[in-house]
């Protein structure tokens, strides 16, 4: 009876030994090393849809990793949740394409930890935010002056998401010029009268675009700029070379040479007799 009793214990004690060998196992399985997005900045807009994942693996024995790319910053692995997963091999990872929610700035992070060959799951890591828009700014406001006779003038710019915005002279493939978004947005026509076309190109942290665009005409040879060609602005530069002193809207040039004259009178006084 007496050796009955103390083989039970025998055994009693070898399975204890082999549970604690076998929780020691699984405890040699550490963190994840050098985790890392291959193209994604944590917490930069991107309009980049897929996210990459790089990593190297633990110190242990890992017999594979469970991940998962979600919108919660706070994700455990444990025996529960991942009853139902399968641990993947490798040393990377790629997120479905988000685009397909059309995400507008929207925070992603990714889990992972490794499983060692007994089932034992090592520490979560996790990365991120990595933040996530495919939204264009909108709706899009851009408003200017009909008419003018100053060159340069003021535009009211704007759009939900936008944080700066690229105008151009010239057209959608050239020309532009990258101005912070403020209001009123400053901008310089290009020289000599008529209708001018002003491209406009909103676009927000991500590199999301919208783009719209501004018709205003240019009025020349109004020298005191109340918004009107008169026989008045002929007198008014003709006094100026006589040398009155008068001042006068120097955007009155009528030919882009960068200066008001006599040019300028004949093309109001032809303007005013017709």
């Amino acid at each position: 009876m007496k050796n009955t009793q103390h083989i039970r214990e025998i055994i009693l004690a070898m399975f204890l030994s082999a549970l604690i060998a076998t929780s020691a196992a699984g405890q040699d399985v550490g963190e994840i090393r050098n985790l890392s997005s291959v193209l994604h900045v944590p917490d930069m807009p991107s309009s980049l849809s897929r996210i990459e994942m790089s990593w190297d693996a633990p110190e242990g024995d890992p017999y594979g990793y469970f991940t998962l790319f979600d919108t919660s910053p706070g994700h455990t692995f444990d025996l529960v949740n991942t009853a139902d997963m399968s641990p993947s091999d490798g040393e990377s990872a790629v997120s479905p394409d988000f685009a397909d929610s059309s995400p507008d700035d929207v925070a992603y992070y990714f889990h992972i930890a490794a499983q060692d060959g007994w089932g034992d799951i090592g520490p979560t890591t996790t990365a991120g935010p990595f933040r996530i828009d495919v939204v264009p700014p909108s709706p899009v406001c851009a408003e200017g002056p009909e008419i003018t006779s100053v060159r340069t003038v003021s535009l009211t710019l704007e759009a939900e998401g936008a944080s700066h915005v690229l105008l151009s002279n010239a057209g959608y493939e050239a020309g532009w010029e990258r101005i912070p978004l403020l209001s009123p947005v400053q901008w310089t026509l290009s020289p000599g009268g008529g209708e001018k076309t002003v491209q406009v190109r909103l676009s927000d942290l991500a590199g999301n675009t919208a783009d719209t665009q501004l018709t205003i005409f240019y009025m020349v040879g109004d020298a005191d700029a109340d918004g009107a060609v008169e026989l008045r602005d002929a007198l008014l530069i003709l006094g100026m070379l006589a040398g009155n002193g008068q001042e006068i809207n120097p955007d009155a040039d009528t030919d882009a040479d960068g200066k008001v004259g006599i040019r300028e009178a004949a093309y109001v006084l032809g303007k005013t007799s017709e």
